[in-house]
């Protein structure tokens, strides 16, 4: 089916976005369905775009109104039968307008300064029907000088902006930066890689252009250099207190704080937010679990191999900022260290699998609450530190995760149009590292037992040092509204949980005098380890007495050290194949 699409932007400063979509009557059919996705692939969560649909309408060509009605969240069917026309025609428009006003990556968001367009939040589909090169042309207030997008220009004119995509799906997944933002670029390998800037930055000394180029000649360098696309774009949103990727087929959406790049510390997060979606464009966009394509846009689309699509992509993205030289071994192993704490802090991969955690992202992960940190784990948290021990096992045997790469890469190549399945993942692991190595990856990925990191980190010339914390310590993470101290969280098993806190709990006295914001923020030098205190706690406008004994912190871990940095700088260099790519 062919389909054309027009996008308008009338009054930016309105917030919407009108679409028109010029198709033809199916032959033979009296009644179509279109619907609008609900949810965006690499976003695993149904974020119901319908519902920013202001008004809908479907009108043959020469503007006769067609019978249609809303038959589900996301659906409508246009009853041809049921219209009453005085002249029917083959071909006709569905016309809806839509509400943009949040801007995260995963949705749209339109105002006077800009519009960013998320394919699945704002282009509606047809069910049952197979579009083939569909054409999209946008019209925009002319103050607004540029549009960045990975779609392929078919403009005729300088003051067109009209492209093509191979099919629907490529048309969802090639997001849209509309305004005057900023746009560079730079070449490599004979192919354009552009930059679009939305948003101030604060004065930074960072060679952005040039770093994000290192990025992807140190990423393509794990595929022989080969490049997936024509062109490539990265589009980022410099805004405060933003933070998050999203990976597309030829593109990126990266949203960032753009007042911290002068930070090292930061700026290396930046390259490393970078690294994790451009790598996506060979894991995730080729390589996928078999689950994740072709994609059910109106439904949840469960696997269990999260853990390789994005526990993989966090294993690499901070090593690509390494092997690029954008950062030293010690600050690689920083970012280590500070993952590795959350983890060992997060009560809740006792009971929740890699496997666990990555099929029930829909209903866990992006819908985070107060007990999140107790009932699972992130796949992504969990999923990259289990590579950096497979990492450790495959060093031992002159292997790395390098080869696992390039094996997933060489089979994608055989056959692209069918994902990868875990059975497949593990035996490519035992062909590279051997039964004993498959068995203990295997365990990290079904089970909850405990990782012995320790060890890992020793085959790679590290140790993990820790200390013990003699500060008292209650297990509560606090959140203050204005001088109020209110329980924000509570750690399993800790002193405040075995007291009976509860999250949304505000502490009002403890041991007879007023509790405040300044109190709990200096509790560990008020209180005694091993001591009871009274507690007095309102809970849903009820005063609660409670006992608390405070015990002592958690283990902390100090540092991890660099005990044979020959060794250890040798593990995490790139390795190189081993034999000719036709050999592989």
């Amino acid at each position: 089916m062919k389909v054309h699409y027009l996008v308008q932007i009338d009054k930016p400063e309105n917030n919407l976005v009108k679409v028109t979509m010029k198709l033809e009557k199916p032959k033979n059919q009296d009644t179509m369905k279109v619907f609008l996705p609900s949810w965006s692939p690499g976003s695993y969560l149904l974020r119901e775009y319908s519902r920013h649909v202001r008004w809908f309408q479907a009108t043959s060509s020469n503007g006769e109104v067609l019978f249609h009605t809303q038959t589900a969240k996301g659906t409508w069917e246009i009853d041809w039968k049921k219209s009453d026309l005085k002249r029917p025609l083959d071909t006709f428009e569905v016309t809806y307008e839509i509400y943009g006003k949040e801007l995260t990556v995963r949705t749209s968001h339109i105002d006077a300064s800009h519009a960013y367009l998320q394919g699945p939040a704002y282009l509606m589909g047809v069910m049952g029907a197979d579009i083939k090169d569909p054409t999209i042309e946008f019209r925009f207030p002319p103050a607004w000088s540029k549009l960045s997008t990975g779609l392929k220009d078919v403009s005729q004119k300088r003051n067109e902006f009209i492209y093509t995509a191979a099919d629907y799906d490529e048309l969802l997944d090639s997001p849209v930066e509309i305004g005057c933002h900023e746009t560079d670029g730079f070449e490599y390998n004979g192919k354009p890689h552009h930059m679009a800037h939305y948003g101030d930055l604060y004065p930074h000394r960072q060679n952005i252009k040039g770093d994000l180029k290192k990025i992807v000649e140190t990423v393509a360098m794990h595929f022989d250099g080969e490049l997936p696309y024509e062109q490539y774009l990265f589009i980022t949103h410099f805004v405060p207190k933003l933070f998050g990727g999203l990976e597309h087929l030829n593109s990126t959406a990266l949203q960032f704080d753009g007042r911290k790049l002068a930070n090292k510390k930061d700026y290396q997060a930046y390259m490393a937010l970078a690294a994790h979606e451009y790598f996506h464009l060979w894991n995730v966009k080729r390589i996928r679990p078999k689950e994740l394509g072709p994609f059910d846009y109106l439904n949840e689309n469960y696997t269990t191999l999260l853990w390789l699509a994005e526990g993989l992509t966090s294993f690499m993205d901070d090593l690509f900022v390494y092997r690029a030289g954008l950062s030293t071994l010690e600050e690689y192993l920083e970012v280590v260290k500070g993952n590795l704490e959350t983890y060992l802090s997060t009560p809740g991969r006792m009971y929740h699998s890699l496997e666990q955690s990555s099929f029930n992202a829909w209903i866990k992960l992006y819908r985070p609450d107060e007990n999140s940190k107790n009932s699972s784990v992130s796949y992504y948290l969990k999923g990259g530190l289990v590579f950096t021990v497979l990492h450790s096992l495959l060093a031992e045997k002159g292997k790395s995760v390098d080869d696992l790469l390039r094996a997933l890469w060489d089979d994608y190549k055989k056959r692209p149009a069918v994902g990868v399945t875990r059975e497949q993942v593990y035996q490519m692991v035992k062909e590279i590292g051997g039964e004993e190595i498959l068995q203990k990856f295997s365990n990290m990925v079904e089970t909850t037992q405990d990782i012995d990191f320790d060890s890992a980190f020793k085959k790679m010339g590290l140790e993990l040092r820790f200390a013990e914390n003699p500060n008292p310590y209650l297990g509560i993470d606090w959140e203050f509204i204005g001088d109020r101290a209110i329980a924000k969280a509570v750690t399993l098993d800790s002193p405040a949980y075995k007291a009976g806190v509860n999250a949304g709990d505000e502490m009002v006295f403890l041991n007879g005098y007023r509790f405040m914001k300044e109190d709990a923020e200096r509790l560990g030098s008020m209180v005694l380890v091993d001591q009871n205190y009274e507690m007095i706690i309102t809970r849903l406008g009820k005063l609660v007495r409670l006992e608390i004994m405070p015990g002592k912190g958690p283990k902390q871990l100090r540092e991890i050290a660099v005990i044979d940095r020959s060794l250890a700088e040798k593990v995490f260099s790139f390795s190189k194949r081993q034999s000719p790519p036709h050999m592989a």
